[in-house]
């Protein structure tokens, strides 16, 4: 029997030397969707782009290998053996490319070579909002699948990225020492040896290169500017002139190390007075978002618009699917009908949409304002928190300066929604018990805290439940203890429009236009003083933002008292810098009269229980189909277009937390002791002596020379509407002019004084 014949080794070792280097100029030569840039051409191209779709970058590690056996085979004579070497190769392969994903996974890469020369994907990710995202393949595509593709049973879902990164480095490191035959103990030593040297070599290095400090005393200007001219051409660039007054600098460079917002480090004026060493609350203080996992969010999603379109089908209407937009808590999927279809035979299927999408409610939008479309929201699977933190680190990263920032949520296809009150400039806040009014009013007094010091923007809290704001009583932002009592939110919007007069007044005077003019003009004391005949001017005028909750029940106590002062506020206090924030449960019209809605442009409407109150607070219909739990509608100002979108959410540990790290650093700043406990004479000279209306005097003249008082006499007499006579016969009444309302009678003249 004759025996085989065998390929002689050292030609086996050399073609094996030449397969080796052949691969290695195909990796390196790699570019992704370049295959004229491959030095071995196309075909080198498609044997690179095998491999790095299989194993990554762990590909060049399989070229040294395989060259390591050519060398060995052309080395020795005899054949070696490969058997046991390449299993424990393989294994480490397996371990790298694993960890090579999770770094991958991680977001880490930023070298240009990497980026360009292995295989990328470009996939679609809906969280949080719906974005391309490009995935690195840094350990091949198989154990990508492995790691975090495969449905339930993948390495991150079962092990964790931690758990994962222990397992595969303990296989990577036994396939090591395996392969390389190293004890474990003599290689533990060596290595600590070898740290221990690195270590010597580095303190070496840089005590070599550590410069002798010398305690210099500042030098003068003129004499540095003399030192400067006798030094070497080469080195005068060298010096700045700014470095030669070093005291400054070094206060300034402590000052930037203080805990401030990115946001105020640029473009913000410098801490003065009492506030000079007040320091913003740090993001750290608040609680992360919680996220939730989404699995299989793209298959339901498509099984969604199948069963839309199924159903727009069966009702006769042959439309399409085409973008949908994944939010925190609402899915919109924009429907595309034919020519010729009419959107309203779409709006009137709602209820038979929600039947069979199986949806708790769903909102019909018809058409999407700017596109040819119809828009159905449809309640999330899978409904994500939106969180405070990650809202006002957006905010702030953004270098967008506004000068009340309000934070209100996210919209469906998950923009931050945040405002500026100076532009709205009063809001109406309004939903059911339970709907996320109260945490969209705590969200609203954190954005301020969290942007604004005391001496920017000062707080004025209405809280009838006395529970709901009470935390925030004792901060130097305060104007006043919180307000719980009717005859002191009186008091309070009175005091609000003697301050609005006054301020008006210095403006004037002061010929400028408004608050923001006011703190950015450039203070002369001597000629201020001259204008102002006696007036105190501020060096910065803060801006005031009054918060009323549970207004309706302030307005069954006394709507008369309290509908005029919050009418002049609204009309005219945006330029002196006071804004107006309204919150009730009970939006009716004798709550929300229309004088008060004709001066609050911006409204915000959570769950209500009917289309009425919906009408009421934004005009349309809407709010009554919310999901409730923050889910909202925002009618930004001068604008007709309804914004949906999921409220923010802040934890009330996080409310205590930025509480405290304010109270200590400075204790309540009060310019009022206590509205509540004022007395009921002093409210009314908080609205600017005995009448609180400026048509008052006008009023008492034609009641008493015509001898007839009655609200539509007034009416006519004054031109004035029904609310505003009505609340000069309640003044007169009060003073003793007239008496009270008998029935149908007319009323008594008591004094023609």
């Amino acid at each position: 029997m004759e025996k085989k014949k065998t390929i002689h080794p050292e030609i086996k070792g050399l073609l094996t030397l030449i397969a080796s280097l052949i691969l290695l100029l195909c990796l390196l030569s790699f570019v992704q969707g370049a295959p004229k840039a491959n030095w071995i051409g196309i075909v080198g191209y498609g044997i690179g782009l095998t491999f790095m779709y299989l194993f990554g970058i762990s590909s060049y590690a399989i070229a040294l290998y395989v060259g390591w056996m050519g060398w060995k085979l052309l080395s020795n004579a005899a054949s070696q053996p490969f058997r046991m070497k390449s299993l424990y190769f393989g294994i480490g392969i397996l371990s790298v490319g694993v960890l090579l994903n999770v770094y991958a996974e991680g977001g880490y890469i930023t070298s240009p070579f990497m980026q360009t020369h292995t295989y990328s994907e470009v996939y679609l990710s809906n969280y949080p909002i719906p974005h391309k995202v490009v995935r690195f393949n840094l350990g091949g595509v198989p154990l990508y699948y492995l790691y975090r593709d495969l449905p339930t049973f993948n390495l991150q879902h079962l092990l964790s990225n931690l758990g994962v990164v222990i397992t595969f480095s303990i296989t990577g490191l036994m396939s090591l020492i395996l392969f390389t035959n190293t004890r474990v103990i003599p290689l533990l030593k060596n290595l600590g040896n070898f740290v221990k040297t690195l270590g010597k070599f580095f303190r070496k290095v840089v005590k070599d290169l550590t410069p002798v400090k010398v305690k210099a005393k500042p030098i003068p200007l003129d004499k540095a500017h003399a030192s400067l001219q006798q030094l070497p051409l080469q080195i005068k660039p060298v010096i700045k002139e700014e470095e030669v007054i070093s005291d400054v600098k070094i206060s300034t460079h402590l000052e930037r190390k203080a805990p401030t917002p990115p946001s105020r480090q640029q473009g913000s004026t410098p801490y003065q007075g009492a506030y000079k060493r007040f320091r913003l609350p740090p993001l750290t203080l608040l609680t992360t978002a919680k996220k939730m996992d989404q699995p299989t969010l793209k298959k339901d999603l498509k099984r969604q618009a199948t069963i839309l379109e199924e159903t727009l089908l069966s009702f006769g209407v042959e439309a399409r699917v085409g973008e949908i937009n994944c939010g925190p808590t609402i899915t919109s999927f924009e429907v595309h009908p034919p020519i010729g279809v009419k959107v309203q035979k779409i709006k009137v299927l709602e209820n038979d949409i929600a039947l069979n999408l199986q949806a708790k409610s769903i909102r019909i939008i018809a058409p999407i304002p700017g596109k040819a479309a119809v828009g159905v929201e449809v309640p999330s699977l899978y409904p994500q928190e939106v969180g405070f933190k990650e809202m006002l680190a957006e905010h702030q990263k953004g270098g967008k300066k506004l000068h009340i920032p309000i934070l209100l949520g996210q919209t469906v296809t998950g923009e931050n929604v945040v405002c500026d009150l100076t532009k709205m400039p009063h809001c109406i806040i309004a939903g059911a018990t339970g709907s996320g009014k109260s945490v969209c009013i705590n969200s609203i007094v954190m954005s301020i805290l969290m942007t604004a010091r005391p001496d920017e923007i000062r707080l004025l809290l209405v809280d009838p439940k006395k529970v709901e704001l009470s935390a925030y009583s004792n901060l130097p932002h305060m104007i006043a203890p919180i307000i719980t009592e009717a005859h002191g939110a009186y008091a309070a919007l009175n005091w609000l429009v003697k301050e609005m007069g006054e301020r008006y007044e210095l403006f004037k005077r002061l010929k400028l236009r408004n608050i923001h003019a006011f703190n950015h003009r450039k203070v002369r004391p001597e000629k201020e003083a001259e204008l102002a005949d006696g007036m105190e001017v501020p060096a910065k005028m803060p801006y005031l933002v009054a918060i009323i909750d549970e207004f309706a029940d302030l307005m069954m106590a006394s709507s008369s008292d309290l509908e005029t002062p919050i009418a002049r506020i609204a009309q005219m206090a945006r330029a002196v810098g006071i804004h107006l924030i309204l919150a009730t449960q009970r939006p009716s019209r004798e709550v929300i009269t229309g004088l008060i809605k004709a001066n609050f442009p911006s409204r915000i409407a959570f769950k209500v229980a009917s289309r009425v109150n919906s009408q009421i607070i934004l005009d349309e219909n809407g709010a009554e189909t919310l999901l409730g739990n923050g889910d909202l509608l925002f009618l930004p100002p001068g604008s007709s277009q309804l914004i949906r979108a999921q409220g923010v959410f802040i934890r009330d540990e996080d409310i205590n937390r930025v509480i405290t790290h304010i109270e200590s650093q400075m204790g309540p700043q009060y310019l009022i002791k206590s509205f509540d406990h004022m007395a009921p004479e002093q409210s009314e000279s908080l609205g600017g002596g005995d009448a609180k209306d400026d048509l008052y005097s006008q009023a008492f003249q034609i009641v008493t020379q015509t001898g007839t008082a009655s609200t539509t006499f007034l009416q006519r007499k004054l031109k004035i509407g029904y609310a505003r006579a009505a609340s000069l016969m309640d003044e007169l009444e009060t003073h003793g002019v007239i008496g009270p309302q008998e029935g149908s009678r007319r009323r008594v003249l008591l004094d023609s004084k």
